[in-house]
């Protein structure tokens, strides 16, 4: 009796979190895109929020698809490398171009983390977006002690002035 239960409850669990990963992975597939929620504004939600969605949906699509997960996280780890080095474009002197190049090896180094996971028969999706999170919040964390040292930042006026940003530099 017991057994039968616990195998009828494992059997609902299972269906739930296949179900969800498959809902998961037809949302990112190019080729069948489900239709997208129109919110107000996406930006306007809390990036925590954002995140915690995309690691349930990387957890739910690496049940199913560990390749997936790892190229989500991998789209959505670069992006985030781009608005650092964005971010990073207020700098004052020689901390842009060394924040630049930071930005540049942690691209390489996210690329090699993707193709090794990849190019396994099983690849860990956890482990492998772990260490992708990990090395956006290292940026991340190398652009917050930048942005906190005196005289780090631009002044507004000169990068509002309208000037080409070839005459900037």
């Amino acid at each position: 009796m017991v057994i039968s239960m616990t195998n009828r409850l494992l059997a609902v669990v299972i269906a739930l979190a296949l179900s969800g990963g498959i809902a998961a992975h037809a949302a990112q597939a190019p080729q069948r895109p489900l239709t997208p929620i129109t919110l107000l504004s996406a930006s306007a939600l809390p990036a925590a929020l954002q995140t915690a969605a995309s690691r349930i949906t990387e957890s739910a699509t690496s049940a199913i698809d560990p390749g997936t997960a790892i190229r989500s996280a991998y789209q959505r780890n670069r992006v985030s490398l781009e608005h650092l080095r964005q971010q990073a474009s207020q700098l004052n002197g020689s901390a842009h171009p060394a924040f630049n190049q930071l930005i540049s090896d942690d691209e390489r180094a996210l690329t090699e983390m993707e193709r090794t996971a990849l190019a396994t028969t099983r690849p860990v999706a956890s482990s492998t977006i772990a260490a992708m999170d990990a090395l956006v919040a290292s940026a991340q964390a190398e652009l917050n002690r930048q942005l906190a040292q005196p005289n780090a930042v631009k002044s507004q006026g000169s990068s509002q002035s309208g000037k080409s940003h070839g005459s900037d530099r």
